[in-house]
């Protein structure tokens, strides 16, 4: 599907209405928004600025492979390709409210760091284990588990990583550690779940055949005559009546 020319065109079905630095930038974008996580309470929008900042009171949790101490970062992407609601310039200013509502009943607004990701919609094909209505994370830890004590402080250590995977996304993986957290996306772009449609292309148009030059009816219509068969005796039949003559 992309070329690595960001200015070829996408040749694909359905259609994209852009160039392929275009369709890269959106991808991107919808891979960041919905993989890009944090530990929930570690960071908090400032009511006056609007910032971003670091939460005083957070404190690391010991189960960090647990779904519901992750938050999503980003604003969620809405069904209309954008974080939020919108109306056209002409909407009367009366009626204003009641659409917004009716649109953000519909598709709902999630703001930054307010999603958990154990509330994200169940990837579907996936099997469903009991009454679990389905997930689209999976949380494990991995290496060392074993708790060292400290040396000089009280307290242990523990070498483990806690991985979250993401499921909808193939390839977005978030480590954490001893108080340290990284993303990492390392996939082809795709969704798992998406429907794929990839229509059979259509065989090569061939080559007008070359005109060939006209030939003989190897079957006419009318057969030749056929010339009498020479006659095999005629020598004898010569010599017997010169014999009889002498």
């Amino acid at each position: 599907m992309c070329t690595g020319n960001l200015n070829a065109t996408i040749d694909y079905n359905p259609p994209f209405p852009g160039k392929e630095r275009h369709f890269l930038r959106a991808q991107i974008a919808r891979i960041t928004h919905a993989t890009y996580i944090v530990p929930k309470d570690l960071i908090v929008v400032d009511e006056e600025t609007k910032e971003d900042k670091y939460s005083d009171e957070f404190a690391w949790p010991e189960d960090l492979k647990n779904l519901e101490i992750w938050t999503h970062a980003h604003a969620m992407i809405l069904n209309a390709g954008r974080t939020s609601h919108a109306l056209a310039p002409e909407t009367p200013d009366e009626g204003k409210d009641e659409l917004l509502a009716g649109l953000n009943e519909k598709d709902p607004v999630a703001e930054r760091y307010t999603k958990v990701i154990k509330e994200d919609s169940a990837v579907s094909g996936l099997p469903v284990v009991g009454e679990e209505p389905g997930f689209a994370w999976i949380g494990k830890v991995v290496g060392d588990t074993q708790p060292y004590n400290n040396l000089g402080k009280e307290g242990t250590s523990s070498y483990a990583v806690n991985v979250i995977k993401s499921l909808r996304w193939p390839g977005a993986v978030t480590v954490a550690q001893s108080g340290k957290f990284a993303n990492i996306y390392v996939g082809y772009g795709l969704k798992k779940g998406d429907t794929c449609f990839n229509p059979t292309e259509p065989p090569e148009i061939m080559k007008d055949p070359i005109d060939q030059v006209e030939q003989p009816e190897p079957t006419p219509l009318h057969p030749k005559e056929q010339e009498p068969e020479p006659d095999t005796d005629a020598d004898k039949k010569k010599a017997e009546g010169e014999e009889g003559a002498e």
